[in-house]
């Protein structure tokens, strides 16, 4: 693997949490990160420049050794990271990052401390509602316009949990629930999400989240209205019964023609002006 040398500094995050002012933190574990959004340092940000690279030959050797032990399958201690948004700075492991980065390497084993901001604009509250949601969970890369989306998603991974834990007679976990409904649920669904770029047909969706909410909410709308051929409860207990409930949504129709005809039929029906 070719690397270039960028000569560009690594960020210093004792500087990037003053201008930012994050001031609280959370233990989130053990996590894997990729090893890209790895982007500054916590002592050493002129040790190394952005790319890893020693910026001077007086710990070659240490770079050496553990470059070797990595080729070697040799286990070597997780790295300790800062996390700040969605980047993060080393506290420890610059030495197996950087071997990491020359051998190619995407992802890393690390113990995450995550840092955000306080809760003083709707901004901030929403990280941090996604910050809480990650560390009960253990899910990542799960983003919401909206708060309140959080708090929905962690009720239908505690209604799993309840199912999985009927089905298999024994306790589940709450994070082994929530990675069971992401691989099951969530994943597949917001992967036709993306497939057929929905996020555009919904002025307020602006991310394949919001689309997945939106979807759920009108599932429960027409439950309530005892118009609804499909139970939201039972889809989330049964993955087909909601898998099968959103592919509807996907046949041959225009995305618009789909979704109003299956979510709202009073559009058809009694010609509402409902407008997407």
């Amino acid at each position: 693997m070719l690397l270039i040398r960028t000569k560009k500094p690594l960020k210093c995050f004792d500087e990037e949490r003053r201008r930012k002012n994050f001031i609280f933190r959370i233990d989130q574990g053990i996590v894997t990160v990729n090893i890209d959004k790895i982007v500054g340092s916590v002592g050493r940000c002129l040790d190394f420049d952005s790319g890893f690279f020693l910026q001077a030959n007086h710990s070659l050797d240490r770079l050496k050794s553990v470059k070797q032990a990595l080729e070697d399958l040799e286990p070597l201690p997780v790295v300790e990271l800062y996390k700040m948004d969605d980047e993060y700075y080393v506290v420890d492991g610059h030495h197996r990052i950087a071997a990491a980065k020359q051998l190619g390497q995407k992802f890393i084993d690390a113990h995450i401390i995550e840092y955000f901001p306080p809760a003083d604009s709707r901004e901030n509250l929403l990280r941090q509602k996604r910050i809480e949601f990650e560390y009960e969970t253990g899910l990542g890369q799960i983003l919401f316009s909206r708060r309140s989306s959080y708090n929905k998603v962690l009720q239908q991974i505690k209604e799993r949990q309840m199912y999985l834990e009927e089905k298999e007679g024994m306790n589940v976990p709450i994070r082994e629930a929530a990675k069971d409904w992401f691989q099951e649920i969530y994943y597949p669904i917001t992967r036709r999400i993306k497939k057929e770029h929905l996020s555009e047909y919904l002025r307020e969706a602006t991310t394949p989240g919001d689309v997945y909410i939106y979807l759920c909410d009108q599932l429960q709308l027409r439950n309530r209205k005892n118009d609804c051929y499909i139970s939201f409860n039972e889809a989330i207990k049964e993955v087909g019964l909601f898998a099968r409930a959103t592919q509807v949504i996907f046949l041959r129709e225009s995305f618009k023609d789909k979704l109003l005809k299956i979510l709202l039929p009073c559009y058809y029906l009694r010609k509402c002006p409902y407008k997407l």
